[in-house]
């Protein structure tokens, strides 16, 4: 029951941004074996269950890690043409916060704090930590959610085997 309690606040939250016709492409995207719109969704949701056990404007936290990937282009098969540090910089790990900023801004009004935790979640790959607790708190529950997704849910043998048949037909 607590449970629900949870999701029900989250959805209020976050739902002008879930039901968004532009972050809704994000359920295009594959992204560490799965949805991008699930694995935003998710660091949403545990971002913001963590911002309300430490006592932080959870509401914040949830709007700004629901965002922290907002890109709506695979990146996975672009070409790269450039070289050295320009190519570095331009490599997905490195500039997708800024983009997921720019959307982000484009279609939300989000404060200066959630520009934070969008654009400076990839910490320590981009140089600059976040200002505040709670782009720390988003910081780490992006890996926690990422690692989930890359060891265990990606290495499912029949969620691999159904991958594969549905990538050779």
């Amino acid at each position: 029951m607590e449970t629900k309690k949870y999701y029900h606040e989250f959805e209020t939250i976050v739902g002008d941004i879930l039901t968004h016709s532009e972050f809704q492409k994000l359920k295009k995207i594959e992204h560490h074996g799965n949805g991008l719109y699930e694995h935003s969704v998710s660091v949403g949701y545990y971002s913001y269950r963590v911002a309300k056990i430490l006592g932080l404007d959870y509401e914040s936290v949830a709007r700004g890690a629901t965002l922290h990937d907002f890109f709506t282009e695979s990146w996975q098969n672009q070409k790269k043409d450039s070289k050295g540090i320009k190519r570095i910089k331009e490599m997905h790990g490195f500039s997708h916060p800024k983009t997921a900023l720019v959307n982000a801004e484009k279609y939300f009004d989000i404060d200066e704090r959630q520009a934070d935790m969008i654009v400076k979640h990839m910490f320590p790959l981009t140089p600059i930590p976040p200002m505040h607790v709670g782009g720390w708190v988003v910081t780490a529950v992006d890996k926690c959610v990422a690692t989930k997704e890359l060891i265990f849910e990606n290495t499912r043998p029949i969620k691999r085997l159904k991958s594969f048949i549905l990538k050779a037909s």
